[in-house]
């Protein structure tokens, strides 16, 4: 999968409506992380997305794991830390963040009460669907053919991705968030960074002057002084031209934006699946 993956982005990136789909990727996007503030603090982070990652897939994967799911803390906390992804105080915090937000209940075992199963409640699926229309929508620009849209009021579309993305994420030596190319995943460590990254991205593929700082603060839930460091981080990568009062990007975001939007666009591609193709094969070797 990964020299396909890595193919299949570049194929992405040649066709002519791509600008086109990277514009509409950012419009998407830009929606979802202008969230209420408790759901954008629960994207904030690339760590916080790979938690949630971990606890759809294994909720979602009833095959491997049989009706409960899988999502127990203790798997999670092997899948975090196997790879020394997430350290084990991120992941207690954003699983009391989830629960506290109503977006995740914990369901205890039959067998062993010690046990719990945490599962999504109706009130994720908005954000699950929200999270999958900026991919959808993108991609049916370059595949059209495929309607990807079309299935996304089908909660069995948004399980098969789980199950097969996740399922590819466990087997592929070089996961997709570790895929980003170094600059972006460099500020990407900062909260709220890629949020900033996507609203100056915006303006910029539609065509709009560079936002101002207290406009992305504002429209992100974030501080001033959130804002004013990320920029400060993004200035020093070579991301960010920074203004009196706005910042816009630089030739190096976009063309590291870009081939991430390529690179992601290509694994969404191959996992939102329709009904009739086959899921990838369980993986074991990190369960």
């Amino acid at each position: 999968m990964p020299n396909q993956l890595v193919s299949d982005a570049r194929r992405l990136a040649l066709h002519p409506k791509f600008p086109q789909a990277v514009q509409t990727y950012c419009v998407e996007l830009a929606r979802l992380r202008e969230a209420p503030w408790l759901l954008n603090a629960l994207i904030a982070t690339e760590a916080r997305w790979r938690i949630i990652g971990y606890l759809l897939y294994l909720a979602s994967d009833t095959e491997r794991f049989g009706p409960q799911g899988g999502a127990t803390y203790g798997r999670m906390l092997d899948l975090c830390t196997q790879r020394q992804e997430v350290k084990p105080r991120v992941l207690k915090t954003l699983l009391g963040l989830l629960k506290f937000s109503g977006v995740v209940t914990v369901v205890p075992d039959a067998q062993d009460r010690r046990i719990g199963y945490y599962r999504t409640t109706p009130k994720f699926d908005g954000f699950t669907k929200a999270w999958l229309t900026y991919a959808a929508t993108a991609l049916d620009l370059l595949e059209p053919k495929l309607e990807r849209q079309s299935y996304l009021d089908d909660p069995a579309f948004a399980i098969r991705f789980n199950v097969s993305g996740g399922r590819a994420h466990l087997s592929d030596e070089i996961p997709l968030v570790d895929r980003m190319p170094q600059p972006l995943a460099d500020l990407n460590v900062m909260s709220g960074s890629f949020s900033i990254i996507v609203g100056v991205m915006e303006a910029d593929t539609s065509g709009l002057p560079p936002p101002s700082r207290a406009g992305l603060a504002s429209r992100f839930g974030l501080s001033r002084g959130q804002v004013l460091n990320i920029i400060k981080a993004g200035v020093s990568l070579g991301l960010f031209q920074a203004g009196k009062s706005s910042v816009g990007p630089t030739p190096l975001l976009r063309e590291v934006f870009h081939q991430w939007v390529s690179i992601e666009l290509a694994f969404y591609a191959r996992h939102l699946r329709p009904p009739h193709e086959p899921l990838p094969p369980v993986c074991d070797h990190l369960l």
